[in-house]
């Protein structure tokens, strides 16, 4: 009796739930040069033949590896391009390493009735509200705050120096006697 190869591909796309392959083609919407170029799949100018490719290509990486959809994000998409899913396409958090956004959009992927947000639906981030938010974490890493016996929180920032007249508590260094 003759064996089949185990090296051969299985056909996974029928098998995929709907979410899935609904979520994998929300991903590929925007990012098709960058699938593309992971995959090493040739690309066309038409649009529909370029996602009916990836779509294929990313579904033989899944059956041929034998990978999740949790897996398949986590261990091959760079953690920018799943942050920036989960906040444009699904509107939930983009923080997390790598396997903490696959599982989160692997979730999303898992409801039934999951339909991503459209390109044009999708919060987006204004400069100025960036630039803020940059401008304070730039401030919290020069001085920061920091923490007086007491508990209390107190502000090293050079702006406010005299904005407070009353006296810290500090620990001292103990002296040493040489």
């Amino acid at each position: 009796m003759s064996r089949r190869s185990s090296r051969t591909p299985k056909k996974a796309a029928l098998s995929l739930p709907s979410g899935v392959t609904t979520g994998l083609d929300s991903l590929i919407d925007g990012n098709e040069s960058t699938i593309a170029s992971m995959l090493s799949v040739s690309i066309s100018k038409k649009q529909e033949d370029i996602k009916t490719k990836l779509m294929e290509a990313l579904t033989d990486c899944m059956a041929m590896n034998n990978l999740s959809a949790e897996a398949l994000l986590a261990r091959f998409f760079h953690v920018d391009l799943l942050r920036k899913y989960c906040e444009e396409r699904l509107g939930q958090s983009g923080k997390g390493n790598e396997a903490t956004l696959a599982a989160r959009i692997a979730r999303a992927w898992s409801k039934p009735n999951f339909q991503p947000l459209s390109l044009k639906d999708a919060p987006k981030n204004d400069d100025d509200d960036a630039l803020s938010i940059d401008a304070a974490a730039a401030d919290s890493k020069k001085g920061g705050d920091k923490k007086d016996i007491d508990g209390s929180i107190s502000s090293s920032s050079s702006g406010d120096k005299g904005a407070s007249t009353k006296k810290r508590k500090r620990i001292a260094e103990p002296k040493s006697s040489s």
